[in-house]
């Protein structure tokens, strides 16, 4: 009867080793299935080839696209952005035009920024002096009157605009036109979100 008893518990001990084993042999197996997906998924995302976009011409013809050195901006918008720039750069009062001017800043280029400071220079002594209000706003049809690239400027428009500035003070309000020429060059998306700036402001 001992020996019965031995003999099961021998072949419950080897049924439970070899279920053991089993469970171990299947739980390596998953584990390396599951690396072995890791791997895949990881290679894809870091591999994994750019999307390739190209033309279609009205024949169903593919055309390669090519890279432009030319910004893609619309010349309405280029417009629009230099009116809106040149009344920042001539609205101003005695009492927060410094304020006002830092505000006009993002517009410029560090050269364009330098000349539009040294030509207002009079202009904000005189306003201070005299607290006047000044306000700039464009009095008819802005236009692009050239465009292209210049040797070590790269891309430049350069926009024409008339201009009416008007002056107040408590006694009296004086009104001048001019002419405003706006000279526009690219520069990174860093500096200007736009990717243009004033390379140069001159009021005639």
């Amino acid at each position: 009867m001992s020996n019965s008893r031995q003999a099961d518990v021998n072949r419950n001990n080897d049924f439970y080793r070899d279920r053991y084993q089993s469970i171990i042999i299947a739980l390596l197996i998953a584990l390396a299935i599951l690396l072995a997906l890791v791997i895949v998924v990881l290679y894809q995302v870091f591999h994994r080839p750019l999307p390739q976009f190209f033309a279609v011409s009205s024949n169903n013809q593919q055309i390669q696209l090519t890279a432009s050195d030319q910004p893609n901006l619309l010349s309405s918008t280029l417009i629009r952005w230099a009116s809106k720039a040149a009344v920042a750069a001539y609205t101003f009062d005695f009492v927060n035009y410094n304020k006002q001017i830092d505000a006009a800043r993002p517009y410029f280029t560090e050269a364009g920024w330098g000349d539009y400071q040294a030509s207002i220079y009079g202009l904000i002594q005189t306003i201070a002096q005299n607290q006047l209000f000044v306000n700039g706003v464009v009095s008819g049809a802005p236009i692009i009157s050239n465009q292209g690239d210049l040797p070590g400027r790269g891309f430049v428009w350069r926009i024409q605009m008339p201009f009416l500035v008007t002056y107040q003070s408590a006694e009296q309000t004086s009104r001048k036109g001019f002419t405003v020429i706006i000279t526009i060059v690219k520069v990174p998306t860093t500096v200007n979100p736009a990717g243009i700036g004033i390379d140069q402001f001159v009021m005639m």
